[in-house]
């Protein structure tokens, strides 16, 4: 079969994937590793360009080995590495062994790779000594390339798309599942897929964490400021058919996935005028969004960062409001964003992380109010020097739907 691909349909190309490689084998070497293999779809897309069933090895020494189950010839024509067709994992673990040296230690992805399919490994592979690679592994994709910025970027203007036809969407009566529901039409047409990857594996994230009025406050499963009341106990956060009122806040926290990266962003709305604790809890996020930008430089470190982000709230007198209610606040201003979200690299209480080039974060800045929360989140890209780039092009401001326009 010719694989004759359609102009939205955009490959990896080589001159990508090589310098990926050569830092992956970089990162193996580093941790003594003869080796990483990569299991999940995800990091196989990464490596190879393909997200089709199969595997990929990463040698500390020579070109990646990509096995692929199903469907080979399809991922032959989507990745420039060359592909090797397998009927299944145990013929997979022959190429593994054939590939690496007795005794080498492997590296696996053990945060994404279920306990069965790890002891399933260990019964294949007896002449390998099987290690976790999960924290170089994710401080390797933490830094972005410019293909993968550029994709991000591709996403942001999507969602600054959709973000700008909300203040003609939102109206009185209108529901947050319906608001979301649109939202997500919007996102699909404009080429998202309608999930957004999370890394761990306790809760997958969605797009539509829209919350509004004081029920929005309510916290729940998420680790998060604020859940809402959700649609149901099977899923209790996110968008529920509470209706919009005037004076309500609306919190929209929406994310797209575009060609396989994401961007987080939230902005929040009011019908009507704001009250004035809204537009005190925005003004305080807005200066904590560009002390962040202006801070987010290589060399800068996280756990001072997060700190800053607490002075600028307590010097507003919104201690006790900034990111949750006492004794359930998050512990984070800001997480990672590309492939996934859930990962590294954070703004973290405490940390000694130092922020690196081309590391990407979603700033996570919420507040509670009593008519309800307050958000306001942007991704940002790390320069090689000042300020970080914004790479959701929406407006960081609160936008005040006037009532005989909705």
């Amino acid at each position: 079969m010719i694989w004759e691909f359609p102009p939205w349909y955009h490959l990896t190309p080589l001159e990508v994937l090589a310098p990926r490689a050569e830092r992956m084998a970089a990162m193996c070497a580093e941790q003594g590793l003869g080796g990483v293999l990569l299991t999940d779809a995800y990091d196989v897309f990464y490596a190879s360009g393909t997200s089709q069933q199969g595997l990929v090895l990463i040698p500390a020494k020579g070109e990646p080995l990509v096995l692929m189950r199903r469907y080979a010839e399809r991922a032959a024509a989507e990745s420039p590495w060359p592909v090797t067709p397998i009927s299944g994992l145990t013929q997979a673990a022959d190429f593994l062994l054939a590939a690496l040296p007795q005794d080498s230690r492997l590296g696996l992805t053990l945060d994404v790779m279920p306990a069965v399919d790890y002891l399933g490994w260990q019964k294949r592979l007896p002449g390998l000594k099987l290690r976790d690679a999960t924290k170089p592994w994710l401080g390797l994709k933490a830094v972005k390339d410019a293909w993968e910025l550029e994709r991000m970027a591709e996403a942001g203007k999507l969602a600054a798309s959709i973000y700008a036809a909300l203040p003609g969407l939102i109206k009185p009566g209108r529901s947050e599942a319906e608001l979301a529901g649109t939202m997500q039409r919007l996102a699909i047409a404009g080429g998202s897929i309608d999930h957004l990857r999370s890394r761990h594996a306790y809760h997958q994230t969605y797009s539509w964490h829209i919350a509004s009025g004081p029920e929005g406050n309510l916290p729940s499963a998420m680790d998060a400021p604020f859940n809402g009341w959700g649609l149901s106990p099977a899923f209790p956060l996110g968008a529920s058919h509470r209706r919009f009122s005037a004076g309500d806040p609306i919190n929209v926290d929406f994310g797209v996935s575009l060609n396989g990266y994401q961007t987080d962003q939230t902005r929040t709305y009011v019908l009507g005028p704001a009250p004035k604790e809204v537009r005190q809890a925005h003004a305080c996020l807005e200066e904590i969004e560009a002390a962040l930008i202006q801070g987010l430089v290589p060399g800068a470190v996280s756990g001072e960062l997060f700190s800053l982000s607490l002075d600028i709230a307590a010097r507003h007198g919104l201690s006790d409001s900034f990111l949750g209610r006492p004794g359930h606040k998050i512990r984070f201003a800001a997480h990672g964003v590309g492939q996934e979200l859930g990962c590294p690299p954070y703004i973290l209480e405490s940390s000694q992380a130092v922020v690196r080039q081309g590391e990407t974060y979603a700033l996570e800045l919420k507040m509670l109010t009593p008519q309800g929360p307050v958000g306001l989140e942007s991704t940002v890209a790390v320069r090689p020097s000042g300020p970080a780039l914004n790479l959701t092009p929406a407006p960081s401001v609160l936008c005040e739907i006037p009532l005989e326009a909705s």
